[in-house]
């Protein structure tokens, strides 16, 4: 039924579609692409060739400035990142430190222990005399002072 120019059974469609697509020319593929294409290739031939490889550098260089400033956003993005997980390390690693130092005075001074156990758990020793106080900058927290004989 088609064989590539038989167009009769084109015209001969239900009429579902636009006014506008029936009405259009019953061209060939063919015939259009060259409609097209051939005046595009008279235009290219009268440009000199020396034009159309300076565009073509002219577009290859646009594309690779573009990707080197954006590797290069990103690195610099990627590098502040770094520094900034750099001194956060740094900070927690001197602070791990100052946390083993005191576990290890807790761990063997018997002076410290008992600083640690009054201040931090509120201990007092069996022969101190506890007085508690009422404090004017705490808003009415009672505080304890002990007295040691």
């Amino acid at each position: 039924m088609y064989n590539g120019r038989n167009i009769e059974w084109l015209r001969n469609r239900a009429p579902r579609y636009s006014v506008v697509a029936q009405a259009l020319p019953a061209t060939s593929a063919r015939e259009s692409t060259r409609a097209i294409v051939i005046p595009a290739i008279r235009w290219v031939a009268l440009v000199p060739s020396w034009t159309l490889l300076a565009m073509i550098i002219l577009a290859t260089t646009a594309v690779c400035a573009t990707v080197i400033l954006k590797a290069r956003a990103e690195f610099d993005v990627s590098a502040s990142e770094h520094q900034q997980m750099l001194s956060e390390i740094d900070s927690l690693g001197r602070a791990n430190r100052s946390l083993e130092l005191e576990i290890r005075r807790l761990t063997t001074d018997s002076h410290a222990i008992e600083l640690a156990a009054r201040q931090r758990l509120g201990m007092v020793m069996p022969s101190d005399i506890v007085v508690p106080i009422e404090s004017l900058t705490s808003n009415s927290e009672l505080r304890r002072i002990s007295f040691v004989r």
